[in-house]
């Protein structure tokens, strides 16, 4: 199963790593599993908030993962480098709406989740996002749920930041196996948090 984490410039850094850092691991502790930083056009890097450089693995295209995980950054600012100016530019949302038909699941980390509301892909849909964006949520159509987990079946949200692990967490334990997502969280000395309640793709 191919996983595809998006990342732009004014990414918040550790929105990626999380996921990034548990897929890995679900891979190399024998689960089928490919992860890869992709980008929404064909670029070497991408900066994140914070200076970190993250070296991509291919661009974001339909057809490519079945899993595409989307991150935030630089939207409580309304920063024009992060998920805001993604927004307002436009590109990155409409690849979003291109690219959501061929994958069997989306999923957002933080204000990433903004960036599937304009894609138009959460309109009447249960999804969290970080809590300084939850009232744009709203506006944008969703129904707002104040979890670190929301999964609406082929709609994954999730909180701010450090809730992306849980997301990558509940995700494998959701497509692979429960006790390999408890093995990876015991390594990373991670007290998880699982959705409430999943609804059926």
């Amino acid at each position: 199963m191919r996983f595809d984490i998006v990342v732009y410039d004014g990414i918040d850094e550790l929105d990626a790593v999380g996921p990034f850092e548990v897929l890995r691991k679900a891979e190399a502790l024998g689960a089928n599993v490919e992860s890869n930083l992709v980008s929404p056009v064909a670029r070497d890097m991408v900066t994140g908030a914070c200076g970190l450089r993250f070296q991509t693995d291919d661009v974001l295209r339909p057809g490519a993962a079945e899993v595409v995980i989307v991150v935030g950054g630089g939207w409580a600012t309304r920063s024009d480098v992060g998920a805001w100016g993604e927004v307002q530019r436009g590109m990155l949302t409409a690849q979003l709406a291109e690219v959501a038909p061929t994958a069997s699941i989306m999923a957002g980390v933080c204000t990433g989740t903004m960036l599937l509301a304009h894609a138009g892909l959460l309109s009447g849909r249960r999804a969290s996002t970080h809590h300084a964006a939850m009232a744009d949520l709203a506006t944008a159509g969703a129904v707002v749920i104040d979890e670190r987990v929301v999964d609406d079946g082929d709609v994954v949200t999730c909180g701010g930041v450090t809730s992306g692990i849980d997301l990558a967490l509940w995700l494998v334990e959701r497509e692979i196996d429960r006790s390999l997502a408890d093995r990876i969280a015991r390594g990373l000395e991670y007290k998880r948090t699982r959705p409430t309640t999943a609804v059926e793709a």
